[in-house]
């Protein structure tokens, strides 16, 4: 999903909790816990993006995890201020289990201003990319509520789908939690969002 380049932003506290439900049966899994990992900087530092990182420790997928890294959270009201946000990726089970099987259920949200593009100039605000295992049996039934619950919150330009494998053409997955979806190589922001934008065979989705 490509978000309007005005809606709402999915790390604000608010926008976040509207979707949790939604997405909590997507990473899920009975082989771990499920870990988030977090790029965000801290405008008011100086130095190299080492010295500006947000540092949030190990996050989870719980009340207390969620507080902590989103903005304007009941625990972040002031500090988030000066946050940057850039992406985003939730893995169930952790990483750490993954090294030899995918995960069960992936999350990637990049911030697509995060690089200097100006607002004024940006065709889509953020991605969001939602992955499921298909041999999970409850694989159809978490996908369609996850997006349909980003249908309904978030406005977007684009919403696509398509069946692949992990790895695929030369891009992982695991490589959206730097890209976000697996865009082709150019400028992404140059013409109206659409499937050719995308590595892969991918279809417009109706929800």
């Amino acid at each position: 999903m490509l978000a309007a380049p005005d809606a709402p932003r999915i790390w604000e506290y608010a926008v976040w909790q509207r979707l949790v439900p939604a997405l909590t049966p997507l990473l899920s899994s009975e082989r771990g816990r499920t870990s988030v990992r977090m790029t965000q900087f801290d405008q008011t530092q100086t130095g190299s993006p080492n010295q500006t990182y947000v540092r949030f420790g190990q996050i989870g997928w719980n009340e207390k995890s969620h507080r902590r890294w989103t903005h304007a959270s009941p625990d972040t009201e002031v500090l988030s201020r000066s946050w940057e946000f850039c992406g985003a990726a939730g893995w169930a089970p952790g990483p750490s289990k993954c090294s030899d099987c995918p995960p069960d259920g992936f999350l990637a949200v990049r911030n697509a201003l995060d690089g200097g593009q100006a607002s004024d100039d940006c065709r889509f605000a953020y991605s969001v990319l939602l992955a499921v295992a298909i041999d999970r049996p409850d694989a159809t039934q978490s996908l369609n509520g996850a997006i349909a619950a980003l249908d309904i919150t978030i406005p977007h330009v684009l919403l696509v789908g398509t069946r692949r494998t992990w790895s695929e053409e030369g891009m992982s997955l695991t490589d959206c939690d730097t890209f976000g979806a697996p865009f082709k190589p150019g400028p992404q922001h140059t013409a109206a969002p659409s499937l050719d934008m995308l590595k892969g065979n991918w279809q417009v989705l109706t929800v």
